[in-house]
């Protein structure tokens, strides 16, 4: 594939199958296919919400030398590198890992090597899906697509992935930075999917480029 490198398919595989079971995928569309949301994609972030029962506070948050911003909980960590060696041991792991205190919610960001421009992000998230689908050992498979979001482009893949006795939900997305791709990834247990699927998706929508850096302060 013309823009998917190895290292991007390293890297995808690593953020998007921690720990998964040794479970043949399924192949056959009908048993990967989901109907797509009737709602809207996402909604707009509160700066304060209880989710399951829990009081968070979200705000935006400047990364990658502030060249972008994404809003999220305030309560989200900076994973330990102890703790990174033993969740993504590739040596292509993530340049930022964000996570709860439980270590079971998990927001990773990589500005990877590999040239992209901006009208080649369809084709990149088509690529991107199929490479998902015959590489990951998938339970079930939401959509993909491209979103246009203000000025932002941003595309995205769902699905769901075995881990040992339950099952991990996914949503990777990946935008222009520079003339290359950046490659972000949510996920979480299907036990906190019902809680935190449309909050991922949200924050997804305020994942945008900063024309001019931010001073990066403290949450």
């Amino acid at each position: 594939m013309e823009h998917l490198d190895k290292k991007i398919v390293s890297l995808l595989h690593t953020v998007t199958s921690e720990n998964a079971e040794n479970n043949p995928s399924l192949t056959e569309d009908g048993a990967l296919s989901h109907a797509h949301d009737k709602e809207p994609f996402g909604q707009t972030l509160q700066t304060f919400m209880q989710l399951a029962g829990e009081g968070l506070v979200f705000a935006q948050r400047y990364l990658v030398d502030e060249r972008i911003s994404i809003t999220m909980p305030k309560s989200f960590r900076d994973m330990p590198i102890d703790e990174q060696l033993l969740k993504y041991p590739s040596h292509h792991r993530p340049d930022f890992i964000f996570t709860n205190e439980a270590g079971t919610i998990n927001l990773t960001f990589k500005h990877t090597e590999s040239p992209l421009q901006t009208e080649e992000l369809e084709d990149f998230t088509d690529e991107m899906a199929l490479v998902v689908k015959q590489t990951q050992k998938l339970t079930e498979w939401f959509g993909h697509e491209v979103l246009e979001i203000g000025e932002t482009r941003i595309g995205y893949c769902e699905f769901m992935t075995p881990v040992w006795n339950a099952r991990m939900y996914n949503l990777s997305f990946f935008i222009v930075l520079e003339g290359r791709a950046l490659m972000c990834a949510f996920n979480c247990t299907e036990e906190e999917m019902v809680t935190w699927k449309p909050v991922a998706r949200s924050m997804l929508l305020t994942l945008k480029i900063e024309s001019v850096r931010k001073e990066n302060k403290p949450l």
